[in-house]
């Protein structure tokens, strides 16, 4: 029986079940740990042989495919809403129409993107990007090579969404580990033969279409019916528009804002200097995908339950927000804490002392913005996607002119310190716009407005420049606490219950 007709036969319920959701957030936690040991693998063995411009290229091209995941115009997420609303409500007949509108319409933007980007990349490679003159020829084969894989960078994310409502979680994350794995480690399988940086990322990108490909087979599995069925009709196109187009103007302008630093210091400073600031940024970030596991799966079900039962949507947005103390901060404490330590041990002398101040601003931003993934996740699942990209277009001048002037003073640390004050503007918009779209959540943010300026003093001690047992001992009794904390305050009793259940029934029979 496929998702569809075991969806159909409780609609609700079978998509928001506890037992699936908590099955599908360990999928997508396993989708984002794995992936990530293979870069502290990667990392440094390709820094080190690949010297510090390409590698340069090689983290401007990382950024270039996750950029592009964007221009499918909103419709993944759009999918999965949609779909699985109209799951929930027993209208499989509507979906034919639906995913192929979508599918026809991704397809023609994925091909004018493609060749956008093919006709101005001689452009980009001779004004826009400082690239020495002996690479010029390698970044136009890049580019070029990055051209023909957006269209299936872009339909993949179509495919995916549609997944992510049938919540094939399961599915979804093989390929993601797969392709993840290979994203880091397959340049290090041709580096013995060639060091032509055309020729790496056009072996990754040849991963990206092998996972685009099995995301479409297994999407057609799951849905015979659909497949045999697709068509285009106007009016689905307006239903993804309403959602998607808003979608879509976030996602360009987000990681415009987030990644013009990168670009702005290798066009005002030097390429070779961006490897510095990446790195670490790319470091903590990693932690984001920890709670965008928990996301991807509450999204669908908010869809659902904010039509069904406000009460079910309020308490699956608090268990998001405690996720966010239960699994980011204290991996986002240890960063701040002892960030030069990490970085000396991993990349070595140099790039501690330009990199350790750097993921320490990185990691308070990277937790603020946790909380930032799960009031986003309610506000588009309540219909109001339109509300982050308005913030980012009155934000856009301001960030741009402040990120200017403190690069041209304060170099890499000013960047990241802009960087930070437009992620904590965002966190105080969005628990506004949280209360808005849920007022039953209203009184349980005012609750919590003094647990998040605790948790956020609490990480200052640890930006001092204090010895390595001090600070280790400050660890611990952060930890503690923290444990403490989360046991008797932010776990309610029924969950406290059920996590005595679970560590009963793991333990080994005592008699």
């Amino acid at each position: 029986m496929n998702a569809a007709q075991s969806a159909a036969k409780s609609p609700a319920a079978a998509l928001t079940r506890r037992g699936l959701l908590a099955r599908n957030v360990i999928w997508n936690l396993a989708g984002v740990i794995l992936p990530l040991l293979a870069a502290l693998i990667a990392v440094p063995v390709l820094t080190s042989t690949l010297g510090d411009a390409r590698f340069g290229l090689l983290s401007l091209s990382w950024i270039f495919i996750g950029y592009f995941t964007i221009f499918d115009f909103g419709l993944g997420l759009a999918l999965t809403k949609l779909v699985s609303a109209r799951l929930a409500e027993a209208r499989q007949a509507s979906l034919p129409a639906l995913i192929g509108t979508a599918f026809i319409f991704a397809g023609g933007l994925a091909i004018a993107s493609g060749c956008t980007v093919w006709h101005l990349a001689p452009w980009l490679i001779g004004s826009v990007m400082k690239i020495p003159a002996n690479l010029h020829g390698e970044a136009l084969g890049v580019l070029r090579v990055l051209a023909l894989s957006i269209p299936f960078v872009i339909l993949g994310t179509v495919v995916r969404g549609v997944l992510e409502a049938l919540q094939r979680f399961d599915i979804v994350n093989i390929v993601r580990i797969a392709s993840g794995l290979y994203l880091f480690l397959g340049p290090l399988l041709f580096l013995p033969y060639t060091h032509d940086m055309a020729v790496l990322i056009g072996a990754l990108a040849a991963g990206k279409v092998a996972s685009t490909l099995v995301f479409a087979a297994v999407c057609w599995q799951q849905l015979p019916d659909v497949r045999r069925q697709l068509r285009w009709q106007t009016s689905e196109l307006q239903q993804l528009f309403r959602f998607g187009g808003w979608i879509t103007l976030g996602n360009m302008l987000g990681p415009l804002l987030s990644y013009t630093d990168h670009f702005m210091i290798g066009a005002l400073v030097s390429l070779q200097l961006v490897g510095y600031y990446v790195v670490p940024y790319q470091m903590v970030t990693k932690l984001w995908p920890v709670i965008a596991a928990v996301v991807a799966v509450l999204f669908p079900a908010l869809s659902i339950q904010l039509l069904h039962d406000r009460s079910r949507a309020r308490t699956l947005f608090l268990v998001g927000m405690k996720a966010v103390v239960v699994l980011v901060a204290p991996a986002t404490l240890l960063l701040t804490s002892f960030a030069g330590d990490l970085l000396g041990l991993w990349l070595g002398a140099e790039h501690a002392r330009i990199g350790g101040p750097l993921l320490q601003i990185f990691s308070i931003g990277v937790l603020v913005n946790s909380f930032s993934f799960v009031t986003l996740a309610l506000v588009q699942a309540a219909g109001r996607p339109d509300w982050v990209p308005k913030l980012f277009m009155i934000e856009m001048p301001f960030y741009l002119a402040g990120l200017y002037l403190a690069i041209s003073g304060g170099g890499l640390q000013g960047a990241a310190l802009i960087w930070l004050a437009k992620i904590i503007v965002d966190f105080l918009f969005l628990l506004w716009a949280s209360a808005r779209v849920l007022p039953e959540s209203a009184a349980d943010l005012r609750r919590a407005t003094p647990g998040f300026a605790l948790l956020f003093i609490s990480f200052l001690p640890f930006l001092l420049p204090l010895g390595l047992l001090l600070r280790a001992a400050l660890v611990a009794a952060w930890l503690l606490a923290w444990g403490l904390l989360v046991w008797l305050r932010l776990l309610g009793h029924e969950e406290r219950l059920q996590l005595r259940r679970r560590l009963r029934a793991i333990a080994p029979a005592t008699g």
